[in-house]
């Protein structure tokens, strides 16, 4: 078995400047989908949809009830986006986590 000495293994940094001077414009936004970028959309949508299902119960609290399934629409909305923040940060502490254990 050979092993390659680290000192002879380019840099990720000179890896990743090459592979934005080869793709293309649109391959550049179709490949544009880190996980900081999936766990900020994640978390504004969580906000929004927070915001929308306060804005329903304080309506059902007042007695204003315009349309009863928009308002259970909302909630569950809010809750699949509460599950996909949950599933999002506890998927990036066990790969934190299986990456710290690494042997180097």
């Amino acid at each position: 078995m050979y092993l390659v000495p680290l000192s002879t293994l380019p840099s990720i940094q000179g890896l990743e400047s090459a592979v934005e001077r080869n793709n293309s414009p649109q391959q550049q936004e179709a490949g544009n989908h880190s996980f900081a970028n999936i766990m900020q959309e994640a978390i504004e949508t969580l906000r929004q949809t927070q915001e929308t299902a306060a804005a329903d119960s304080y309506d059902l609290a007042m007695g204003d009830i315009g349309s009863l399934h928009n308002m259970m629409i909302n909630s569950a909305m809010e809750a699949t986006a509460v599950e996909t923040a949950v599933q999002l940060t506890s998927r990036a502490v066990s790969a934190y986590k299986e990456i710290m254990q690494m042997q180097i």
